[in-house]
């Protein structure tokens, strides 16, 4: 009789610690996908305002002005002064 429960009892415990583990390893396996998804949502967030910070600057952008070439503005600067000295 004392052998039989002793045997039940050591029975029950090696059941406990079996299920302790795999509960264990299903806590532990909830606990990485929370980790990901913390990680992948501020990724994301990241991403999100990197991107609305890039397309801000390219729309409220000034448009560049087209240079014109050096060599044009001196002849039309010289073509206005033959013309004003001609007149006068």
């Amino acid at each position: 009789m004392k052998n039989l429960k002793f045997l039940l009892l050591a029975l029950l415990l090696l059941m406990g610690t079996q299920m302790e583990a795999q509960l264990f390893k299903k806590l532990g396996k909830r606990v990485e996908r929370a980790a990901e998804r913390t990680v992948e949502r501020r990724v994301e967030r990241e991403t999100s305002k990197s991107t609305d910070r890039v397309l801000d600057s390219v729309i409220d952008a000034p448009k560049k002005q087209k240079r014109k070439n050096k060599r044009n503005d001196e002849a039309i600067k010289e073509t206005e002064n033959d013309s004003l000295v001609k007149i006068q």
